[in-house]
């Protein structure tokens, strides 16, 4: 069973993956130099420590779907696609580690806001926190990502942003009132080209995702370190528990979705744009201060 390598590139080029991840997956497949894909060639594969990681387990997966999918046109017959379709694969690391998150407050947010200089960058800490946003879909805001026409019919209300999450899906992030405002006022203060501009891009400059994302990281980190969220060793490094860094904001949104606001998870998945609940069931930790609180109240 021989592939072309053209016919798989371009499938997961028609999934709108990103080239990185085409690429790697491209290594992998060229790496799996097996003549069928069964549980024997799989565990083969795996046996090199070098293959053991989650992006050729990724890759297996999609080399499974793809090749079920196109079973016709490879030649494939209903007991080789049988094989193809009960072919296990064993999870990598054993038991899945535990994700610990440390939220940070609203109070804290607004010393953080205090800290930046920037509308600009103000606003891209705003928008990460009251809207759940990762840094790729916060970067990618243009001016007519927003429901402008219909928020102003009513300023009191929520705004909403279209926005391209993980493999561009796009998806909806509720905007409060009072960023709306503020994001209204930034772009009329701005001499944007037009509505197709990103609103973080300063008018004149071109589009730089990797600058753009290391430069809001090191402004995100430095803020935190004025004040006292992110703290260091002795010898100067970053505790990892502290560091202050872009998707830790939509962490914290989740966080005080479900135990401040008390959404339930359903909810949550929705306003994270989550495909998986799975995704959002990492922030159902129990608060550990309630926990005493109640505890305290028992003892007493």
């Amino acid at each position: 069973m021989r592939i072309p390598l053209d016919k798989f590139v371009s499938w997961l080029m028609n999934k709108n993956l990103k080239p990185r991840t085409v690429q790697n997956y491209t290594y992998y497949f060229n790496k799996f130099t097996y003549d069928s894909f069964d549980q024997e060639s799989i565990s083969r594969f795996l046996s090199f420590s070098e293959n053991r990681n989650s992006v050729a387990r990724s890759f297996l997966l999609n080399f499974q779907k793809f090749l079920l999918i196109n079973h016709e046109e490879f030649g494939i017959g209903a007991d080789m696609k049988v094989k193809i379709a009960m072919v296990e694969l064993p999870k990598l690391t054993g038991k899945a580690k535990t994700r610990i998150i440390h939220p940070i407050s609203h109070d804290q947010v607004e010393k953080l806001e205090n800290v930046l200089e920037s509308e600009s960058d103000k606003l891209k800490l705003l928008m990460s926190y009251y809207c759940g946003l990762r840094l790729g879909e916060l970067l990618k805001i243009k001016i007519l990502s927003f429901n402008w026409d219909q928020w102003k019919k009513d300023q009191t209300k929520m705004g909403e942003c279209r926005v391209l999450g993980k493999g561009d899906k796009e998806g909806i992030a509720l905007v409060p009132s009072e960023i709306m405002k503020r994001i209204a006022l930034f772009v009329r203060s701005q001499n944007f080209e037009g509505v197709g501009s990103c609103i973080f891009v300063s008018p004149g400059k071109k589009y730089n995702f990797q600058s753009m994302a290391k430069d809001w990281q090191n402004k995100l980190s430095a803020a935190g370190t004025v004040i006292g969220l992110v703290q260091r060793t002795p010898e100067g490094k970053i505790i990892k528990e502290t560091a202050m860094h872009p998707h830790r904001l939509r962490h914290s949104y989740a966080t005080h979705l479900l135990n401040v606001v008390h959404l339930d998870i359903r909810e949550v998945q929705e306003l994270l744009r989550h495909s998986d609940i799975s995704s959002t069931q990492i922030y159902t930790h129990v608060d550990k201060q309630q926990l005493k609180d109640k505890l305290q109240d028992f003892h007493s």
